[in-house]
C-alpha cells in the first residue's frame, strides 16, 4: 500500500513546524571568547561573544550576563575573561587549554538572537578545593583576593595579588592551563572572623609579621608590629608595650595620673625643661632648696669666744648664690 500523504493544513506535526515558529527551550555550555560594549551603549551593559555547545556544533552568540540584583541603585557588575582567538576555528577543542569564563547559556523567549548567561560552571582546568564531607562552605576568588567561609562558619579574606603566571591566559590555546602561581612576598596578607567571635588582620609577611588581633573570647587586643608588641586586657585593665624605642611628640601637653608610679632605667635618666616642679600639697623641692640656701646663709656658729658672723658674710659665698640663682630659673610651680 503505497504512503499517504497528509493534508498539512489539516494534519499539523510539530517537529515540521518548529523550524519557522518554534522555540529554543535548551540550556547550552559555552565559553566567552571576547567581550564588547553595545554599539550605542545607551543601555551601559556589556555583551559578550560566547562559543555554544550545540551537540557536535560550536555556535558564537551575543549574551547579556544576568545579575543577583536588577535595581539602578542597587546593582552587582562582574566582567568575564575572555581567551585570545584569531576569529577562525579553534585547533585546540579542549575546553582546559581556554582561558574563557565557562558558562551556560539560555535565549530570551526561546530566541536564538540574544542570549543570556545564567552563571558559571567548574572550568575544566581547575579543580574544586572544598571538601563536600565537611558540609556546606563557600569559596571564591577574583583578581587575586579570595574569600573563604569554612564549614564552621569562620569567614577568611585573602589577598593574593594577581598570580605571577597571569600573562599565559592571553596565549592562543595550546594545552592545558596551569594552576596559578603567587608571590608570597606581596600577597597573603589576610583578614578573618573565627569562630569564637574574634577578628584578625594580618599582613602574613614571612619575617616579622604584622597583625591586629581582638581576642574576644578572652577579651583582649593584641597589636603587633616584628618584635613591637601592645597588649590590652579589659578584664584587668591593663596595657603592656614591648619595643626598642618610644618616640612621643605632643605639641601641646601631656597628663598622666595613677597611684603609684615607678621608672627604672639602667643607664641614664634625662628630664630637660625650662622649669621643672617636684612634690606636693605646695611643696615643691627646688623651692625648698633655695629656701635652705637662705636658711644656711643666715646661719649664726656659736664659736668658744661668742657668736661669728652668718654663713652668708663668709668667704666664697657668692658661688653659692650663684648656684641658688640657677636652680630658681628652673624652679616650676605645682
Amino acid at each position: 500500500m503505497a504512503d499517504i500523504v497528509k493534508d498539512s493544513s489539516i494534519w499539523v506535526d510539530p517537529s515540521t513546524m518548529r523550524g519557522d515558529r518554534g522555540k529554543d527551550p535548551f540550556l547550552r555550555m559555552g565559553i566567552v571568547k571576547s567581550i564588547f560594549p553595545t554599539e550605542d551603549n545607551t543601555q551601559g551593559d556589556i555583551r559578550y561573544l560566547v562559543a555554544l555547545q550545540d551537540r557536535n556544533d560550536i555556535v558564537n552568540v551575543t549574551c547579556r550576563m544576568m545579575r543577583r540584583f536588577g535595581g539602578v541603585y542597587n546593582y552587582e557588575d562582574v566582567v568575564y575573561r575572555g581567551y585570545n582567538t584569531n576569529g577562525t576555528p579553534d585547533t585546540v577543542l579542549n575546553w582546559n587549554a581556554k582561558a574563557g569564563d565557562d558558562v551556560i547559556v539560555a535565549f530570551f523567549n526561546g530566541e536564538g538572537r540574544e542570549g543570556i548567561i545564567l552563571g558559571g560552571l567548574t572550568h575544566a582546568a581547575r579543580s574544586i578545593s572544598l571538601d563536600s564531607a565537611l558540609g556546606p562552605q563557600y569559596e571564591s576568588e577574583f583578581n587575586g583576593i579570595n574569600t573563604n567561609i569554612n564549614a564552621d562558619g569562620e569567614w577568611t579574606l585573602t589577598f593574593k595579588g594577581q598570580p605571577t603566571n597571569l600573562s599565559i591566559l592571553n596565549d592562543t590555546p595550546n594545552s592545558q592551563l596551569p594552576d596559578p602561581v603567587y608571590d608570597t612576598t606581596v600577597g597573603s596578607s589576610f583578614m578573618k572572623f573565627d569562630k569564637t567571635g574574634g577578628w584578625t588582620i594580618s599582613d602574613n609577611a614571612t619575617s616579622d609579621p604584622q597583625s591586629v588581633f581582638i581576642d574576644k573570647a578572652n577579651g583582649m587586643i593584641t597589636v603587633t608590629s616584628g618584635q613591637i608588641s601592645l597588649v590590652m586586657a579589659k578584664g584587668d585593665q591593663s596595657v603592656m608595650l614591648t619595643c626598642q624605642d618610644l618616640t612621643i611628640n605632643s605639641s601641646n601637653s601631656i597628663t598622666e595620673t595613677t597611684t603609684n608610679y615607678t621608672l627604672t632605667a639602667t643607664s641614664t635618666a634625662k628630664l630637660n625643661s625650662p622649669q621643672v616642679a617636684i612634690g606636693n600639697n605646695g611643696i615643691e623641692l627646688l623651692d625648698q632648696l633655695s629656701k635652705l640656701i637662705d636658711a644656711l646663709g643666715a646661719l649664726v656658729i656659736i664659736s668658744p669666744v661668742g657668736p661669728c658672723s652668718p654663713q652668708q658674710a663668709g668667704i666664697g659665698w657668692d658661688a653659692i648664690v650663684q648656684i641658688q640663682s640657677k636652680i630658681q630659673q628652673i624652679t616650676g610651680a605645682l
